[in-house]
């Protein structure tokens, strides 16, 4: 097991040169107007994931697992959560709410620092929940890490969520091995939000 905010320091704000590949997530309800070119793109979307749920409305929902996980049995999952026109909301509000919610259904809250600056020209904020035993997960023990990226566009906050479930943990953290760690803060780190032909938020052509 490795200690919970293993690998947070190596999140890098002010990426833009990863080349955009495969995943770009920009859902429009078909009673809504569409808004901008604005995307967020997902260079390192992990290979034979699935979607399981989508709400398209007003704060768009879309949660990802592997192929080989179930809704009611799973072990990794992305969150991704679109709150369309809002542009005005101080990301660290979104953490709070976040944290509030983990602190109602959790026994042994961990929570790491707001980092914030800049990605691809667009305020961004980065942090870490835990939960080191689910309060309604029975007998079976199981405890939660989340690691979060939000991104404040020109025209809706994108947030997205690695999560991961493990069984129920203490002081030496969750049963997460770096590597899987890594991975995590990879596919955050270089998760952007761009609009085609922009000098300011440019979109990386696909190789």
């Amino acid at each position: 097991m490795i200690k919970f905010f293993i690998a947070c320091a190596a999140l890098n704000f002010a990426l833009v040169t990863m080349p955009v590949i495969a995943q770009e997530t920009r859902p429009v309800s078909p009673d809504r107007k569409p808004l901008a070119a604005e995307r967020l793109v997902m260079p390192l979307f992990p290979a034979g994931w699935k979607e399981i749920y989508r709400d398209n409305s007003s704060v768009e929902v879309v949660e990802y697992l592997p192929a080989d996980q179930t809704p009611t049995d799973w072990q990794d999952k992305i969150l991704l959560q679109v709150y369309n026109e809002l542009n005005d909301l101080p990301l660290d509000a979104i953490q709070r709410r976040m944290q509030g919610l983990n602190r109602n259904r959790c026994t042994g809250v961990i929570e790491g620092p707001l980092q914030s600056g800049l990605n691809n020209g667009y305020p961004s904020a980065f942090w870490t929940l835990g939960c080191r035993y689910i309060n309604d997960s029975g007998t079976a023990g199981v405890g939660e890490t989340h690691y979060t990226k939000a991104i404040q566009g020109s025209t809706s906050l994108y947030v997205l969520t690695r999560i991961w479930r493990t069984p129920a943990f203490g002081g030496d953290g969750p049963a997460l091995s770096a590597s899987t760690i890594n991975d995590g803060v990879a596919f955050l780190t270089t998760a952007v939000v761009c609009v085609p032909n922009s000098e300011n938020h440019p979109c990386q052509p696909t190789p």
